[in-house]
């Protein structure tokens, strides 16, 4: 009888080792995971130290739809407010191909680019569909990525983003609950 109980109890002490070994592998592949993910959104992230990057940005979603129409699409605009969408949106456009391939994670990005991914996306969206209807090189994918990304995005609660900022969890309790940002 006492070799049954020494047996299970050397047993239950494996299967607890097994677990606790299994824990912490898991653990190791997340740490792995963040470990290749920070120095890239470093990167990345750089480019809003451009003064340059910023004017664009504040011309995107401020100036072009109040000073341009979007029935030429983005092919009909000036050279300069091309070069000013394209640098915009290609850049939150390569945020959200990561994301989309899993080389970052989607929640934490937008969690950091919420709002600017919304804002883009809403002021270049009626340029973006005339161009994908009218221009045969670019065809019905142009800036799909990042309208995708920017429908997440607003779907992300603001208690989320509050939750990111302050170094809390990004789990949340009301998965609802987005960004409203009005339309032009």
């Amino acid at each position: 009888m006492d070799g049954q109980v020494l047996g299970v109890a050397a047993l239950l002490v494996s299967l607890l080792a097994l677990l606790v070994s299994a824990i912490f592998a898991a653990r190791q592949v997340t740490h792995m995971r963040n470990a290749n993910y920070v120095p890239v959104m470093i990167d990345l992230l750089a480019q809003f130290r451009s003064v340059e990057f910023n004017d664009n940005y504040r011309f995107v979603c401020t100036r072009l739809p109040v000073e341009h129409e979007p029935t030429a699409g983005i092919s009909g605009l000036p050279d300069d407010v091309r070069a000013k969408i394209y640098d915009v949106a290609y850049y939150y456009q390569l945020f959200a191909a990561l994301t989309a391939l899993g080389v970052l994670q989607d929640r934490q990005i937008i969690a950091v680019l919420r709002d600017r991914i919304v804002h883009v996306w809403y002021s270049i969206e009626p340029f973006v569909i005339v161009e994908r209807e009218a221009a045969q090189h670019t065809g019905p994918f142009l800036f799909r990525n990042l309208e995708e990304f920017a429908k997440k995005a607003e779907k992300m609660p603001s208690a989320t983003v509050d939750r990111f900022v302050r170094g809390l969890p990004l789990h949340s309790r009301n998965p609802l609950g987005g960004l409203q940002i009005r339309r032009n």
